[in-house]
């Protein structure tokens, strides 16, 4: 016979806990369903990674601050490149 596996996260914010109860409420799920879902849907901030002139900011392309300007062939280029390299 198999030992059952209990596990358990203990959250010590308040506003977490509240949080979590409240959507569990509203969406018919339980708590843990509400910060298993939330867990798999969240992307770490990643580091700036340079393309042509733009810098990938999350999923955005932006202008660094500071440098020459950007036209819009040279900003469409570099969003087709991000494009391709993610497919």
């Amino acid at each position: 016979m198999s030992r059952a596996d209990h596990v358990q996260l203990n959250v010590r914010s308040a506003f977490a806990h509240a949080r979590a109860h409240e959507l569990a409420r509203r969406t018919g799920m339980t708590a843990t369903q509400v910060v298993e879902d939330a867990l798999r849907g969240y992307v770490p901030p990643g580091v700036a990674v340079t393309v042509g002139k733009l810098v990938l900011r999350g999923p955005i392309l932006v202008r660094p601050a500071g440098g020459s300007s950007v036209s819009l062939e040279e900003a469409n280029a570099a969003l087709e490149a991000a494009r391709e390299r993610d497919d």
